[in-house]
């Protein structure tokens, strides 16, 4: 009765649907077992031989219960060998799979491993077998004992590491699955390979699993950074202003960057960051604020719509007004003792569409030194390139910002949308 000795896994992969994952053991896969096993002769008594042989041809006949039955009549027969195991049970793990039993398969495949009868490539691609069969059972924590069973043992198939993270998540072990998606993730992008989304939706969970405000914001920021939504967008923007230090001249920069989103829907919004760029000495900025309320036709309607129309008037006035005086203060900007004159007459410019005579004067602002608000003015001075279609220059000199007020986070925000921008 030697021909179990030839393991048959194919039944598994049909019924799993595993066929991704190589289930076919080889032949004679019974070496490399212990000395004891060894002095145990190959072979089966009748008494365990003539039921396996009927229920091969019931299980052949389509007979899958008649066949377990069969099988069971070996359980009566004491003293079984470690081969006359292997061969019970491999059968039987066999028959229960393929009546849709995997819960029982799994136990029959556990036995078959206890007996040690396999060589060990093959004991292990039956341990990956069980950890999956649990892990479709839904009984993550047999999954989690089989898949790291597996991997310590040196089985050399990533989906195992894969299976046990996601069975950690499922159990409810959050740390484990962060800690291993996570190093998933680095793996990947390691490689040159962006990892799927699903991952960094997993590491979000697990960080608001494990209420870490800190951890969650990062994974946040991660995920939008390969896969944008307005919704992460949305939780992005809003937390920047509650970062502690958090510099309220920013605001408006905060609106440039939902305006860039497609994030700003309401009509105060826009009147709000018109009335900031306003203070800001920038009613170009202002004006073109009022134009996108208007046009969105958010603006032109309600008890506000006269007062709304009067400021839009009012910042057409100034934005013309300053336009003819920006020239007159260049020599002034030029002859100032630091740049920081250079730097906002620049941003006036390019705020006005004139991109590259602004990013010019704030490029010598910069140089010129003396900046009061040296990484403000190198955030804004990265918008201006990327307002003139210069995207490689705008992500280069936004990596030069670092603050803790907020402006570095607003700088990666912007690397993070002109790398991969939210489909508005």
């Amino acid at each position: 009765m030697k021909n179990f000795r030839h393991v048959r896994l194919s039944i598994i992969s049909a019924v799993l649907g595993l066929s991704a994952i190589s289930l076919v053991m080889p032949v004679a896969s019974y070496a490399d077992t212990p000395s004891d096993t060894k002095a145990q002769p190959d072979v089966l008594r009748s008494e365990i031989s003539k039921p396996l042989i009927a229920a091969k041809a019931l299980f052949e006949a389509n007979k899958i219960p008649e066949a377990l039955t069969k099988v069971a009549e070996t359980d009566a027969v004491p003293n079984k060998t470690p081969y006359e195991i292997f061969a019970v049970e491999r059968t039987r793990g066999d028959y229960y799979l393929k009546s849709g039993d995997k819960v029982n398969a799994a136990k029959s495949f556990e036995a078959v491993i206890a007996t040690n009868y396999l060589r060990k490539a093959e004991n292990l691609n039956l341990m990956l077998i069980i950890g999956q069969i649990y892990f479709q059972s839904s009984n993550y924590a047999s999954t989690i004992s089989w898949a790291d069973r597996y991997t310590k043992e040196g089985g050399p198939d990533a989906r195992a590491v894969d299976m046990l993270n996601k069975a950690y998540y499922l159990n409810g072990d959050y740390a484990l699955a962060y800690k291993g998606f996570v190093t998933h993730v680095q793996n990947e992008l390691a490689a040159g390979r962006i990892p799927e989304e699903q991952y960094f939706q997993l590491i979000l969970n697990c960080a608001s699993e494990l209420k870490d405000k800190d951890v969650t914001l990062k994974a946040v920021v991660q995920l939008t950074s390969y896969y944008p939504s307005v919704k992460h967008w949305n939780y992005l923007v809003n937390q920047i202003h509650n970062k502690p230090g958090f510099n309220e001249r920013l605001f408006l920069d905060i609106f440039r960057l939902k305006q860039e989103l497609g994030l700003i829907q309401t009509g105060p919004d826009y009147i709000d960051m018109a009335e900031l760029a306003t203070r800001a000495g920038l009613p170009a900025e202002a004006k073109n604020a009022l134009d996108q309320g208007f046009s969105a036709g958010l603006l032109d309607k309600g008890s506000d719509a006269k007062k709304n129309k009067a400021l839009l008037d009012s910042a057409n006035k100034r934005a013309a007004d300053d336009l003819k005086t920006m020239q007159q203060g260049e020599a002034g900007a030029a002859k100032s003792k630091d740049g920081s004159a250079l730097i906002n007459l620049g941003l006036a410019y390019a705020t006005a569409g004139q991109y590259d005579k602004g990013a010019s004067l704030m490029e010598q602002g910069i140089a010129k030194g003396g900046v009061a608000r040296l990484e403000e003015a190198k955030l804004h001075l990265g918008l201006v390139y990327y307002w003139a279609g210069k995207k490689e220059d705008a992500v280069k000199q936004l990596k030069t910002v670092e603050s803790t007020d907020g402006t570095a986070e607003l700088a990666q925000y912007w690397i993070m949308q002109i790398n991969h921008p939210l489909a508005k």
